[in-house]
């Protein structure tokens, strides 16, 4: 009997960090862009398709905001983010993957509205916690290209092409890296800003947040952010750090 209890101890020593750990949902299902079960969605995700609400194999948008991309796309009109200390050129409207964000959170679109159109089907819109509107003027920019260029003119952010993600902050008297010092999910640890959050050089929606629940800590994290938390010393976002000098 003792021999078979020193054998379970030994066995539960060995157990994988997953084992011994609430599991990490990790990936669409389950997560808050999961509509195939939830009673509020399969009123009209009929056939419970976890994929199809947003992407589709043939007959897609030819604009290809996003890939396969067979959701309507908001045409606004936005309200861009302005102030008197941005030094990025800002475009008129978002595009690409911040457009196809807001093609369900500016609240203007069903959620349900496909590229042929809702016919005389109902149109079923995001839930008012979700909503940002098509004002955008309160939101941190996103569709401007942030590169080289950009850092320098503005002096408080990080070159996205050379500052890679868990490097120290050499401009700062505290320089601890901005990053956990264990992830859930996929390590963005090594990456570029450039190669980890930037979309086509651009800050779009899905720089910090990870629709499809897969990159950095957005597995372990409500809103799907990409590298969530607050610095352990009090010094503010991980996320907002990793690309501010503050």
């Amino acid at each position: 009997m003792k021999t078979m209890k020193l054998a379970l101890i030994g066995a539960m020593l060995v157990l994988p960090a997953t084992m011994t750990r609430a599991a990490v949902n990790k990936g669409v299902e389950g997560s808050p862009h999961d509509f195939s079960t939830n009673s509020t969605f399969t009123v009209w995700n009929t056939r419970k398709g976890v994929c199809s609400p947003c992407h589709a194999a043939h007959n897609t948008d030819p604009a290809q905001i996003v890939p396969l991309w067979t959701h309507q796309t908001s045409t606004g009109p936005f309200t861009m983010y302005s102030s008197p200390s941005l030094n990025a050129t800002m475009p008129s409207a978002p595009n690409g993957v911040a457009l196809a964000c807001l093609s369900c959170h500016d609240g203007t679109l069903g959620i349900n509205a496909p590229i042929a159109g809702l016919g005389t089907n109902t149109a079923y819109y995001i839930d008012p916690s979700a909503k940002i509107g098509p004002d955008l003027h309160t939101t941190h920019p996103i569709s401007f290209t942030y590169d080289a260029a950009l850092a320098s003119a503005d002096g408080q952010l990080e070159n996205p092409t050379t500052y890679h993600i868990g490097d120290t902050k050499t401009l700062l008297t505290v320089n601890n890296a901005p990053v956990p010092a264990a992830w859930d999910g996929t390590s963005l640890t090594g990456q570029t800003i450039d190669q980890a959050l930037l979309v086509n050089h651009q800050m779009q929606c899905s720089s910090c947040h990870d629709p499809h629940k897969l990159i950095g800590s957005a597995p372990s994290s409500g809103i799907m952010v990409k590298i969530s938390g607050t610095d352990a010393t009090g010094r503010g976002s991980l996320i907002c750090r990793t690309c501010h000098i503050k």
